[in-house]
């Protein structure tokens, strides 16, 4: 090992193990309650939130990654940790631009000037594995250029290890594996973390979404330039949208904030429910809007996958939850490995059967309120469920083996971002509302669209212009003009792809044109 990453080691264990020590001591206050504990508790995750950002700000790498992956947490951090640690985002120092130019020219293989007619010092983003520069082509065209930070991969590669012994310990110190999937964790962030190290594989990855979502009219996705791309560096088209939580600017261009939140959330559930592939950082940063209204996501190098059989019991849990359905609810968790060999699963529906509606609803006010953690110890928690109930509840749960299962950890992050979005735009929106079309549509209608995906799986870069097809579905004038709006845009696209692919559309875009009549 280098000095320099025996440094990096001693260093991270050293704030681990000052961290845990502060929380073990403040659970020895337990005597302190009321608003004292709560005062205590507060100024100590503070402090721990702001060393920690200083801490992943000296550092680089791969800290940084983790302190944003816990920074959308609100279901499992305190208001303390949350409020510092989203600085995270928007705080990371950038690369010196000569430095980012050398790794151009060295990827490319040519001066910068022959690749591109102009080059902005200031980058328009800095992220902890890269930076993004606008830019325009030689023909004036103009991208966004995105490169790896020079000596990313060697401390990636170190800050894994220490993640992976971090976890160990943990493990060790307090049962960990009774709680989670260590070892599936571990996994999860080796893989996700290490492809976001791979452009070329993050440019086909867009490409992938850009077919995954080509029917959805509220959604843009940007072109890859593949001739100015390799595995360092991503040329791809420039976004003039502005990030989702501006919102003097959404409201400044009449955008509903309603159907936004709505049209987002339906985004999310078409990618987890019906793909399988969903975008697992979906910060502000990431996620822009036009001036229109359409959603445009950015940065496909942290995905998540979620394979077919889960898929089906994420659309059961779905489905119970919509339904307030206590007994699914129990299977699809069942199903979904959080709960472990011989949990109660009759007990447990006994339990929560006669109060399904105030549990679910509290559940689905922590995210538009205070973070579930913070809110128990400060003791400001107002549950709609009786204490004798809620006690009777909580001491059954805890002695059932409930644990976070493997290749679910991003998709709870991904999901409490874009809860996080939804509600920021609109306090008042009702997701499992939203929700409701994908766990209810017709499924003829599904495995039609999914075929007719399939044919398109070689429509790439340009195909996110047959997106714009889509938006004729429901203003009644799509029937008269179908059939040559959609050969232009996909002649535009892929002139060598036209008569199978034309028919294959056309007959999907009639069926969505029947049920939005129907309808």
């Amino acid at each position: 090992m280098t000095p320099a990453r025996a440094v990096r080691y001693i260093r991270t264990f050293a704030l681990a193990l000052r961290f845990v020590a502060q929380l073990w001591w403040l659970q020895r206050l337990r005597l302190l309650r009321g608003k004292r504990q709560a005062a205590v508790a507060a100024r100590l995750f503070d402090r721990q939130a702001r060393q920690f950002v200083a801490f992943a700000t000296d550092m680089g790498g791969l800290i940084i990654k983790v302190g944003q992956f816990f920074s959308v947490r609100i279901d499992l951090l305190p208001k303390e940790y949350i409020d510092v640690l989203s600085t995270l985002q928007d705080a990371i120092p950038a690369v010196p631009t000569p430095e980012i130019v050398a790794v151009i020219e060295k990827e490319l293989g040519q001066p910068l000037k022959d690749v591109f007619a102009t080059f902005d010092d200031v980058p328009i983003a800095a992220a902890s594995l890269g930076q993004a520069h606008r830019a325009t082509l030689r023909d004036g065209t103009p991208v966004a250029v995105k490169v790896l930070r020079p000596g990313i991969e060697d401390l990636v590669a170190t800050d894994l290890n220490i993640l992976s012994h971090l976890l160990d310990m943990l493990d060790k110190l307090f049962r960990l594996r009774e709680l989670m999937d260590v070892e599936g964790l571990k996994a999860d962030f080796t893989k996700t973390f290490g492809d976001e190290l791979d452009y070329v594989k993050e440019g086909h990855t867009a490409e992938q979404f850009q077919r995954d979502l080509i029917f959805n009219p509220h959604v843009d996705i940007p072109k890859i330039y593949w001739q100015h791309s390799s595995r360092r560096v991503l040329t791809m088209e420039f976004m003039d949208g502005v990030r989702i939580d501006n919102l003097a600017a959404i409201d400044d261009w009449g955008i509903d904030r309603h159907a936004l939140a709505e049209n987002l959330a339906g985004i999310f559930f078409s990618m987890v429910l019906t793909n399988g592939l969903f975008h697992a950082d979906p910060h502000p940063g990431n996620v822009f809007v036009r001036s229109d209204g359409v959603i445009q996501l950015l940065d496909f190098g942290m995905v998540g996958v979620v394979d077919p059989s889960a898929r089906g019991n994420y659309t059961a849990l779905l489905a119970a939850l919509v339904g307030r359905d206590a007994g699914g609810i129990v299977d699809a968790l069942a199903a979904l490995k959080f709960l472990g060999p011989g949990a109660d699963r009759v007990r447990m529906v006994e339990l929560v059967g006669p109060h399904i509606d105030a549990i679910v609803g509290d559940v689905t006010g922590f995210y538009s309120g205070t973070s579930i953690v913070d809110g128990l110890v400060g003791g400001q928690v107002k549950l709609s469920v009786g204490p004798d109930q809620l006690a009777e509840i909580q001491r059954f749960v805890f002695t059932q083996p409930i644990i976070l299962p493997a290749n679910t950890a991003f998709l709870g992050k991904a999901l409490v971002t874009v809860i996080g979005l939804c509600t920021r735009l609109d306090p008042g929106v009702d997701l499992l509302a939203t929700a409701r079309p994908y766990v209810t549509g017709p499924a003829i209608w599904l495995e039609t669209l999914n075929q007719a995906k399939q044919a398109l799986k070689n429509v790439v870069p340009n195909s996110r212009r047959i997106l714009r097809v889509a938006e004729r579905l429901g203003n009644g004038s799509f029937e008269s003009d179908m059939g040559a709006l959609i050969e232009s845009r996909i002649e535009d696209a892929q002139r060598r792809q036209t008569r199978t692919l034309i028919k294959v559309i056309a007959l999907v875009a009639a069926a969505v044109a029947v049920l939005f009549r129907r309808r």
